[in-house]
C-alpha cells in the first residue's frame, strides 16, 4: 500500500499537482465565463447600436483580443519564469487574472457610458489574455517538474484537466444565470459569474502560495545555468520546436472553440434553442470530456502518448463532417451526442497529452519561455481566429452551408498530424543541451514507447 501511495507522489509533489490544477481551473473559469457571455450577452449590452450579426462579430472580436495578448504574457512571464522561478511567476499570473475578471464584473455598459464601455471591456480582456499567456506554461512546468517519474504524463495533464473542469463550472453558473428573465440577465445577472470568479482567485492563490519552487529549476539556479535572455535563446536556437508546439494544438483548439463559442450562438439563432438549453448541452459534453482527460492522462503513463495524440487527430479529421450533420438536425439529443463525441474522442485524447509533449520539446533552462511561446502563438493562430472566421463564413442564422466549418476542422487536423510526426524527432534532452539537472523533465519523456531523446537543433 505504501508503495502505491508513493507512486502517486510525495506530499509536496501532490501539492504541486493540486496547485497547478486549481490555479489553472480558476483562470480558465474566468476565461470561459467571458467566452460564454460574449456568445450570449455582450453583443446586446456592449454593442447595441449594430445589427445582431455585426454585434456578435464585435463581441467575438473582444474575445479574440485576449489571444492577441497571449504573446505579451508569454514574453513577460516566460522571461521571469526562467529567470526568477515558476512559483512567483504563477502567483503573478493568477493575481492579474483575478483583478481583470473582478473589474469586468463591475463594468458600466453601453447604456451607461457609451463607447467607453466596449473600450474598457477590451482593455480588461487584454489583461486576461496576458495572464493566460504565462499561466498554462507555468502550470505545466510546476506539475511535471515536480512529478514522480512514473506519473509524469498524468501530472502533465493537471492543467489540461483544469480546462474542462472550468468549463463545467462556468457552464453551471452561466446555466442558472441564463435562466433569469432577459431584463435581469442583461442588467445585473451577467455580472454574477465574474464576481464569483474573483472570489475563486483568492482560493487558488492560497493553495498556490503553499507550493515550493520546482526542484529542476532550483538545480538550474545552483548550476548557474539561468539564461539572461531565455526568450531570445528559444527564438534563435529552437524556432522549429516552437512551430511544432504551435502546430500540435491546431486541431484541438479549432474544434474546442467552434463548439464552446460559435456553435452555441448557432444553436440559438439557427435552431431556436434557449440559452439555458445550449448551456446544458455544453455542460453534458464537457462533463464527459473532463472524465476522458483524466482517463487519458492516466493511460498515457503506460501507452505511448504520441500514439494517443495521433489517434485523436485522425478522429477529429474523420468526424469533421459527421459533427455538423448531427448538429444541423436541430435535435437536442443528437446535438449533445455530436458535442460529446467530438470532445471526448477529438479533444480529450489530444489535450491530455499535448502539454507534456510540448514540455518535452525544450530543456529546463528555457522551458517556461518555450512552452509559453508555443501556447501563446497557438492561441493567436487557432483560437483568436476560429470564432471570427466562422461567423464571417457562416452567419449563425443562415441555413445550411456548414461545410466551411468542417473544412476548418479538417485543415487544422492535418496541421496537427504533421506536427505530431515532427514532434517525435525534436524531443529535447537536458543532458544533450548541457542543462543542469535532468529530473522529471527528462523522465517526462521516458515512459513506455516514448522515442529516444535527440539534441535540440541549433
Amino acid at each position: 500500500m505504501a508503495t502505491q501511495q508513493q507512486s502517486f507522489g510525495t506530499k509536496q509533489q501532490k501539492r504541486a499537482f493540486t496547485a497547478s490544477l486549481v490555479g489553472t481551473t480558476v483562470e480558465w473559469f474566468d476565461f470561459f465565463i467571458y467566452a460564454t457571455a460574449a456568445s450570449l450577452v455582450f453583443s446586446t449590452i456592449f454593442f447595441p447600436s449594430v445589427d445582431s450579426n455585426l454585434g456578435l462579430l464585435a463581441s467575438f472580436a473582444t474575445l479574440g483580443v485576449a489571444f492577441l495578448a497571449r504573446p505579451v504574457g508569454a514574453v513577460v512571464f516566460g522571461h521571469f519564469g526562467d529567470r526568477l522561478g515558476r512559483r512567483s511567476t504563477l502567483i503573478a499570473t493568477l493575481t492579474l487574472m483575478g483583478v481583470a475578471t473582478g473589474l469586468i464584473g463591475i463594468l458600466p455598459t453601453w447604456n451607461d457610458v457609451g463607447i467607453w464601455a466596449p473600450i474598457m471591456l477590451t482593455a480588461l480582456r487584454f489583461l486576461q489574455g496576458v495572464a493566460v499567456g504565462g499561466e498554462w506554461s507555468g502550470a505545466v512546468l510546476m506539475s511535471v517538474e515536480n512529478a514522480p517519474k512514473e506519473r509524469a504524463r498524468f501530472y502533465g495533464s493537471a492543467p489540461q484537466i483544469a480546462s474542462p473542469l472550468a468549463l463545467v463550472m462556468a457552464s453551471i453558473v452561466m446555466y442558472f444565470v441564463a435562466r433569469l428573465p432577459s431584463e435581469d440577465l442583461l442588467s445585473w445577472g451577467w455580472r454574477i459569474p465574474f464576481l464569483v470568479g474573483f472570489v475563486l482567485v483568492i482560493i487558488g492563490m492560497l493553495i498556490r502560495l503553499g507550493v515550493e519552487e520546482s526542484p529542476e529549476f532550483t538545480e538550474v539556479k545552483k548550476a548557474a545555468d539561468v539564461k539572461n535572455n531565455p526568450i531570445g535563446t528559444v527564438l534563435k536556437r529552437m524556432p522549429v520546436q516552437v512551430l511544432i508546439g504551435i502546430g500540435l494544438q491546431a486541431s484541438v483548439i479549432v474544434l474546442f472553440y467552434l463548439i464552446t463559442t460559435y456553435m452555441l450562438s448557432m444553436a440559438a439563432d439557427r435552431h431556436g434553442l434557449e440559452r439555458s438549453d445550449t448551456l446544458m448541452i455544453l455542460l453534458i459534453a464537457a462533463s464527459f470530456d473532463l472524465v476522458a482527460i483524466i482517463t487519458v492522462g492516466i493511460i498515457a503513463d503506460k501507452i505511448n502518448p504520441w500514439k494517443i495524440f495521433m489517434l485523436g487527430a485522425v478522429f477529429t479529421l474523420a468526424f469533421a463532417v459527421p459533427l455538423f450533420v448531427l448538429f444541423d438536425t436541430g435535435n437536442v439529443v443528437l446535438m449533445t451526442l455530436a458535442f460529446t463525441l467530438a470532445l471526448v474522442l477529438g479533444h480529450a485524447s489530444i489535450y491530455a497529452v499535448v502539454s507534456s509533449m510540448t514540455f518535452d520539446l525544450f530543456p529546463t533552462s528555457v522551458r517556461y519561455s518555450g512552452v509559453a511561446l508555443c501556447s501563446a502563438f497557438a492561441g493567436v493562430a487557432w483560437a483568436a481566429t476560429t470564432p471570427l472566421l466562422a461567423a464571417a463564413l457562416v452567419p449563425t442564422n443562415a441555413t445550411g452551408h456548414w461545410w466551411p466549418l468542417a473544412t476548418m476542422i479538417g485543415l487544422a487536423s492535418v496541421v496537427s498530424l504533421i506536427s505530431g510526426l515532427a514532434a517525435r524527432r525534436y524531443r529535447a534532452s537536458d543532458a544533450a543541451n548541457g542543462d543542469a539537472g535532468a529530473g522529471a523533465g527528462t523522465a517526462a519523456g521516458t515512459g513506455p514507447g516514448t522515442p529516444a531523446a535527440v539534441p535540440v537543433q541549433a
